[in-house]
């Protein structure tokens, strides 16, 4: 930046001097009256002011193209710093372009985390939901489970009870079966003795008669 405003401080003072020391010298020539390509003196003073000018521009220029690089540089690359310029500025507008779209998209995406977000919030909400279900389902476990045990073991006395009550039983229709069979040499007896005692009184009958 400070090498710029030096540079166009000189070119102004430069000029100032240009312009200074063309019309002193065209003054001096118009005094003398000199005549040059056969020109009327005034437009030889004309002349050499142009020439002068021209030729001190000149060494101005070489001057300045001498002390600056960048200078040099610039104006006689002009074209392809131009042509350099148009490109960047297309690359500039792409740029934009592509920063305008990735700048949609970057929206979309926020809209779309923020729709994320908002369905893990649901999702986290039905997941401390069954969280609680699920809590309540295993307190309710546990107690269907102490009441199984509960059930088991009453099932079990109950089986114990009905081993008892089945032998029991079995003892019981072992007596039955045997009273059964006492009950029948009873009768056998009975029927027996009935037997007899008929006979008996058949004889009994005859012997009378």
């Amino acid at each position: 930046m400070t090498a710029g405003i030096i540079l166009i401080l000189v070119i102004l003072v430069l000029g100032g001097v240009i312009a200074h020391v063309s019309d002193r010298l065209g003054t001096k020539v118009g005094k003398a009256r000199l005549r040059l390509f056969n020109l009327r003196p005034r437009d030889t003073a004309a002349l050499v002011t142009i020439v002068t000018g021209s030729i001190l521009s000149a060494l101005t220029l070489a001057i300045l193209f001498a002390t600056s690089k960048p200078l040099r540089k610039g104006v006689f690359r002009i074209d392809e710093i131009q042509t350099r310029l148009n490109e960047a500025r297309k690359e500039l507008t792409k740029a934009e372009l592509e920063t305008t779209i990735i700048q949609n998209e970057l929206q979309k995406a926020k809209a779309d985390l923020e729709l994320a977000l908002t369905k893990l919030n649901q999702v986290n909400q039905s997941l401390e939901t069954t969280l609680v279900q699920k809590a309540e389902t295993e307190t309710q476990l546990k107690i269907t489970q102490e009441e199984l045990k509960q059930v088991q073991s009453a099932k079990a006395l109950t089986q114990e009870e009905l081993k008892q009550v089945q032998s029991e039983k079995a003892r019981t229709e072992a007596e039955l079966n045997l009273t059964q069979k006492q009950l029948k040499n009873i009768i056998q007896q009975k029927e027996t003795l009935r037997q007899e005692i008929e006979q008996l009184q058949i004889e009994s009958q005859l012997l009378r008669e």
